[in-house]
């Protein structure tokens, strides 16, 4: 029983002291944020109130905001890649804005309110929606890199779920399938997110193959280094239940 209470109350502060530390240590590296849909203040009430990966045009606003406030620099894939091969340092307020799956909103959404504030961001796509009839996500027509904004891989097809408990099918897959997904590409993959952010150890030679720079996945507690594998690079994905306070010191 003593050990039962014991493993209650001290292992949520180890937990909490080993996010700390993660990212504190990481503080001389880049803050890389992900995010989803970004939708009218109405639409995400009426339309995506349980969606936690769709956030309000209010919400999305108040993040810029702050980080315009505050004098951040935002990063294109470009001035992550120079940095991480020690072309380039970067400011304490320096971050990179990126958002997957190629939603419609994107470019009606958050594209204008980036253009306000003059910020770079990344949008990664996935090919396949290209050429759909789902009205929700990007077209091959929507597709125009500007000084500012650019659009990356998200993989054709392999944003999928695999059976099975939290697998995702870039794990069941073989290397040969996974090749010929990039090769039905059509969307730039020099940078690369991974599905879900997904990854699996015995991808690198497909990455390099197909002369991918970098590839980001998730997670949670830590910036991005220069000490970091190329291909398995942290962001911080961003959800709607996160308080500003948080938001505020994910990139601080």
């Amino acid at each position: 029983m003593i050990i039962c209470v014991c493993c209650v109350f001290f292992i949520p502060i180890i937990l909490g002291i080993h996010i700390i530390y993660q990212h504190y240590n990481t503080k001389d590296g880049i803050c890389i944020v992900g995010y989803h849909g970004v939708v009218s203040d109405q639409e995400k009430k009426d339309k995506y109130a349980d969606n936690q990966y769709f956030l309000s045009e209010s919400q999305f606003k108040s993040h810029m905001k702050y980080l315009y406030d505050h004098h951040y620099e935002t990063l294109s894939m470009d001035d992550i890649y120079a940095y991480y091969q020690g072309e380039k340092n970067v400011g304490e307020r320096t971050i990179a804005l990126t958002f997957d799956d190629g939603y419609k909103n994107f470019n009606t959404v958050v594209k204008p309110i980036l253009e306000e504030y003059g910020f770079k961001g990344t949008c990664f796509v996935i090919g396949k929606h290209l050429f759909n009839n789902n009205s929700s996500t990007l077209k091959k027509e929507d597709i125009q890199n500007t000084e500012n904004i650019r659009y990356y891989s998200h993989s054709y097809n392999l944003h999928r779920k695999a059976s099975g408990f939290d697998r995702k099918i870039i794990q069941d897959l073989s290397l040969e399938e996974i090749k010929k997904d990039f090769e039905s590409n059509s969307i730039d993959s020099t940078y690369f997110a991974f599905p879900y952010g997904r990854s699996r150890d015995d991808i690198e030679p497909i990455l390099k193959s197909y002369q991918v720079k970098l590839a980001f996945s998730y997670n949670q507690f830590r910036h991005m280094t220069r000490t970091d594998n190329p291909y398995y690079l942290p962001r911080y994905m961003i959800v709607d239940i996160m308080p500003d306070i948080y938001f505020q010191w994910i990139v601080e």
